[in-house]
């Protein structure tokens, strides 16, 4: 693959948008097929309004003149996308765009302006934190996507998403600028520690000292949980496109088990396999400028850092999950897994129809079936005693 030409230079962007694309589309698509009446109690050709929320619109560094390399467009055409898939059902389609950059909201008003029909937007000039009644008040009880991608983290506090991720039928993605925040997180200057502390949401005392990476977001989760009364929470890493640290951490959050499990597919698909494309020919182009003998790597090592983790915990996972509480559904068990381990629902699966082959775990079942080969969400399963 190549990367689009205006994101040469900052191909961790691409990744970023990449995800936020591939995750949105799904997004809509699945709350878009619910027009045709398959929601219970069945509402036939029910109206269905789906809304697209950048708290932080920009546009920024945009290099493409139809902004196709901003979020701006990318959740447009999400959207329309949806609309064109479902077009014989009834559909309404709105996005709100916030900024408080008078230039960059003159751009994006003139962007706006530009677009057609059917998606309604509702541009808004000012800070997030400014407009989070007005946006909770033109959502109403509507399908959201909300995307927080703020240029560091000032303005991007937990007291703003909270309120706005809380209701039901709201899914949020936040950009955590990792690269930024490690530098500062443990600044002892006051107002960083203060702005430190309004982003992550702590009320009382403070951040707890010398994080590492993994545990810092085990705590921004926990934190994003507790404040928005979110179930199901994940993050996965985006690294920097030639350096082998992590430049971006996004996080997902919803109110249904379907969010963590689209997540996880979307970054093994990004994460695990495009990002390595794109920063081979990223770290191509930077060899061979300084005359530097060219080695590609064959997996993308931040990816397999955190993949291969979760694959060896995993087995932990489930054994230690029915010790707690056994029986219980395969479908009960699996979304928490997946909010703590970067892995997916059909490699959980797998892994613990070989903990049933192995004799460690047992499906309940009337009549066992010798044929089987996978565990299914309804399937109940229970610790074996002589496990």
């Amino acid at each position: 693959m190549n990367v689009p030409v205006e994101y040469r230079g900052r191909e961790q962007t691409y990744l970023k948008h990449r995800v936020l694309t591939e995750y949105l589309n799904s997004w809509a698509q699945k709350w878009a097929s619910t027009a045709r009446g398959l929601a219970w109690p069945p509402q036939p050709n029910r109206e269905v309004r789906l809304w697209y929320v950048d708290c932080f619109a920009g546009p920024w560094q945009a290099n493409n003149q139809n902004l196709e390399d901003t979020s701006v467009a990318i959740g447009l055409n999400a959207l329309k996308q949806a609309a064109r898939r479902w077009t014989e059902f009834n559909i309404n389609l709105s996005a709100i765009f916030v900024e408080k950059n008078p230039t960059a909201f003159s751009k994006l008003e003139k962007f706006l302006s530009t677009q057609t029909e059917p998606v309604k937007t509702h541009p808004l000039f000012g800070a997030f934190g400014d407009h989070v009644t007005t946006i909770d008040r033109l959502l109403g009880t509507d399908p959201a996507f909300l995307f927080v991608d703020p240029t560091g983290w000032k303005g991007a506090g937990m007291s703003f998403i909270a309120p706005l991720a809380s209701k039901p039928h709201r899914d949020v993605l936040i950009n955590v600028m990792f690269n930024h925040i490690n530098r500062f997180k443990d600044d002892p200057r006051h107002f960083l520690r203060e702005q430190m502390k309004d982003f992550f949401g702590v009320n009382s005392g403070n951040i707890p000292p010398k994080l590492g990476e993994d545990e810092l977001f085990a705590f921004y989760r926990e934190q994003l949980r507790s404040a928005a009364k979110i179930p199901y929470i994940a993050d996965l890493a985006i690294p920097h496109s030639t350096k082998d640290r992590t430049w971006f951490r996004l996080v997902v959050g919803g109110h249904h088990h379907a969010a963590v499990e689209l997540f996880r597919n979307v970054e093994k698909r990004i994460c695990g396999t495009e990002a390595n494309t794109v920063r081979n020919e990223a770290r191509s182009r930077e060899t061979l400028q300084l005359g530097l003998p060219l080695e590609l790597e064959q997996e993308d090592i931040s990816y397999q850092r955190l993949h291969q983790t979760a694959l060896l915990q995993a087995t932990s996972d489930i054994l230690q999950n029915l010790a707690r509480k056994s029986p219980q559904k395969f479908g009960d068990l699996w979304p928490h897994i997946l909010c703590e381990r970067h892995i997916t629902k059909s490699e959980l699966a797998q892994i613990a129809f070989s903990l049933v082959k192995q004799n460690r775990i047992s499906i309940i079942e009337q009549e066992p079936n010798p044929r089987r080969r996978s565990i299914k969400s309804e399937d109940s399963i229970e610790l074996l005693r002589s496990t």
